[in-house]
């Protein structure tokens, strides 16, 4: 089962509600590249080439407009890691440009390695970890 698989579309949702995000923060603007100050800049040039360009949160695997761009790019990302493959127990979320992991990871290591990624993925504003239990415990 590839990370695209693992993304539950009936959590998603299209607009960013703020459930996870403090109604006193300011709202990013469109072109804020997420949380690790990052740009995709390759990605970037291909949603400008749409009228008008995708906000960060919304820009499909190619920069096309998507509902759904964010956590497709983020699964995405996690298959490019090997030691990720075996990780079948953990499906992915959107909220806006909120990632929401929900599920079971084997230790504490694997899960920082997946929200490390999440959060390194242009547009991603945070990374919810919440709904994931550690199967060893230590959580």
């Amino acid at each position: 089962m590839t990370w695209q698989d693992k993304i539950d579309f009936d959590r998603c949702d299209q607009f960013d509600l703020g459930a996870l995000a403090s109604a006193s923060e300011s709202r990013p603007s469109r072109m804020t590249p997420g949380l690790t100050n990052t740009y995709d800049n390759e990605l970037r040039e291909k949603a400008g080439m749409h009228s008008p360009p995708p906000p960060p949160e919304r820009m499909g695997l190619e920069g096309e407009y998507d509902d759904y761009g964010l956590v497709r790019r983020v699964a995405h990302a996690l298959e490019q890691d090997p030691q990720l493959a075996a990780v079948d127990t953990v499906t992915l979320a959107q909220y806006g440009s909120t990632v929401a992991l929900a599920g079971r990871v084997g230790d504490r290591v694997l899960l920082e390695r997946i929200v490390t990624i999440a959060r390194a993925v242009d547009g991603t504003r945070a990374v919810d970890s919440d709904q994931v239990a550690v199967a060893n415990g230590a959580e």
